[in-house]
């Protein structure tokens, strides 16, 4: 139903997800407010899930179009690994706080980069990532896509 809400454009959707968050008075009824609070409860993680998942792959899930089976399907993915090259130098000449701050911008950056192509963010592993083309919506091209992944990458 939230997503359907979201869907439809009534703007009650979680913030992250492209819907304006509003303040809401607390109610005096007991039961109410107990729904309030377990709603703002429910849009916090949803707002931080969507953080790290694509967004429409967040819609996907809470719209049911993924199916509720946990069954698992023998389906041809693309698959790509980063890694910067002397990572171990870099992090023994740079402060801590540095490090985090260019880490922070090269990992967005990159996740922009394969969120563009169509890709999935699947892990962060040290100064390296997994992404994923074809799963888990289907796409076709998915290999020329995670092609230009890279070369988005570096220009």
């Amino acid at each position: 139903a939230l997503a359907r809400l979201e869907m439809e454009g009534h703007g009650h959707g979680p913030p992250g997800l492209g819907s304006p968050k509003q303040p809401v008075k607390p109610s005096r009824i007991l039961e109410v407010h107990g729904c309030q609070l377990s709603f703002s409860a429910m849009e916090r993680g949803l707002s931080a899930f969507a953080k790290y998942v694509p967004r429409d792959v967040v819609m996907m899930m809470l719209s049911g179009a993924m199916g509720r089976s946990c069954a698992m399907a023998w389906q041809t993915v693309t698959m790509m690994f980063t890694d910067i090259a002397g990572f171990t130098g870099i992090c023994e000449t740079t402060p801590a706080e540095t490090l985090v701050d260019i880490m922070a911008a090269y990992f967005h950056a990159m996740c922009e980069d394969i969120a563009s192509t169509g890709g999935v963010l699947d892990k962060y592993i040290g100064d390296c990532l997994m992404a994923l083309w074809h799963v888990p919506r289907r796409l076709p091209g998915h290999r020329s896509a995670a092609c230009r992944a890279p070369l988005r990458i570096q220009a």
